[in-house]
């Protein structure tokens, strides 16, 4: 038997400004935007005591496709406007990681500073990028795949260098240590002199108080999630004991965030949902190898018979009945054409996420309190690699 296992993320209702969304692969029309009116910011917030000026750039690597979830253009609102964080550069047209390695080294004038780079992710299924132009999404595997077929050769110490910072603004993407060190090899290599890789251990959404593009802030956001069978959702009084149950020590009120989709100011808590499936394939040599699968405790058997898949979802820390799973007789194509019967295993997890952001008080208007803003080199809230 031969199994092939993918996992990937359905995004059903998202209704902040934050970093999870559907990806698309679509180019953008609009091809590049330098940020001629920005102040040069040739010391970033982020970056202190470097040796010399440099140039800072941010990239923005997706589309919109949800009207109630504006990401990544308030992102580049936050990166054109915000008189700290603005950068000279502002890159809107690029899709893979492939495609931002070429640009550095093709349009470095000396050594970067601050580089940025703008995605959608979730600690399940990665970025929400490509690694090749057409090519995977980037995961851990298919960047060092990429490596290792020579198309990330590590960028010269004239283009990056350890004064420069690889700052991906992605939710929670700094809990997955394997692919941060994935990034920080392609673009940098084994070499001494590679820059620093950093990314939030938080979520990530961008806000305007007033709604004013030029008053975008960035904000961190705690989160708390609750799971469930797809297409089996349960009360809210159930939801709300499975959150209390895993986070106690919360000092959110979940039961309020459930009443909203939108904060109402920052640090207001709110929720949305999202899918999180699994698709697994066994294949058989023959027809007659195939189980029949006709009865629920033949299907639970077959399930349990597949500590591989147990594994992987064990390893997402998603509980095995909180998926609605299903089976389908399928015939399976490999790479050099030949066929073989196959079941292709398929299951689904809604995941109910709470958040709240991380805010201080504003002494100008303490209706609206102002994002936390760490800096990078704060292990409580960045992983860096």
């Amino acid at each position: 038997m031969k199994k092939i296992i993918s996992i990937t993320a359905i995004f059903i209702a998202i209704a902040a400004v934050i970093c999870i969304g559907k990806y698309k692969a679509e180019r953008d029309a609009n091809t590049v935007f330098i940020n001629e009116t920005a102040t040069p910011q040739f010391a970033s917030v982020l970056l202190v005591d470097k040796k010399q000026p440099r140039h800072n750039i941010t990239f923005i690597m997706g589309e919109d496709s949800d009207p109630d979830n504006p990401y990544y253009k308030a992102a580049e609102n936050y990166y054109r406007y915000h008189p700290k964080a603005k950068t000279e550069w502002l890159i809107t047209h690029l899709r893979s990681l492939k495609e931002v390695r070429d640009y550095l080294e093709k349009h470095a004038k000396g050594q970067w500073g601050a580089i940025n780079l703008v995605v959608h992710s979730n600690e399940w299924t990665g970025m929400g990028v490509q690694v090749l132009p057409d090519g995977q999404r980037a995961t851990a595997q298919s960047i060092h795949d990429a490596i290792d077929a020579g198309h990330f050769p590590p960028l010269p110490t004239s283009v990056v260098d350890t004064d420069t910072d690889l700052l991906v603004h992605a939710c929670a993407l700094g809990k997955n240590e394997a692919l941060l060190e994935a990034i920080s090899l392609a673009f940098g290599g084994e070499a001494p002199g590679s820059p620093m890789v950093h990314s939030s251990k938080y979520f990530i959404h961008y806000h305007s108080p007033d709604g004013s593009p030029r008053n975008t802030e960035r904000y961190l956001s705690e989160f708390w999630y609750a799971y469930f069978k797809t297409g089996y959702r349960p009360s809210d009084n159930q939801l709300v004991r499975q959150l209390n149950a895993k986070s106690p020590e919360a000092t959110v009120k979940f039961r309020d965030a459930l009443t909203r989709t939108q904060p109402r100011f920052p640090g207001d808590s709110y929720h949305y949902y999202f899918n999180v499936p699994v698709n697994w394939t066994v294949t058989f040599p023959r027809e007659a190898d195939r189980p029949k699968l006709d009865t629920q405790a033949a299907k639970d058997t077959f399930l349990h018979d597949q500590t591989e898949l147990l594994d992987i979802v064990n390893q997402l820390d998603i509980p095995l009945d909180k998926f609605r799973w299903q089976f389908e007789k399928t015939t399976y194509a490999f790479a050099d054409g030949t066929t073989e019967p196959a079941i292709r295993i398929k299951g689904k997890s809604s995941v109910l996420c709470v958040l709240k952001s991380l805010t201080k008080p504003n002494p100008n208007n303490p209706k609206f309190p102002l994002p936390l803003q760490p800096p990078v080199e704060d292990g409580r809230f960045y992983t860096a690699i």
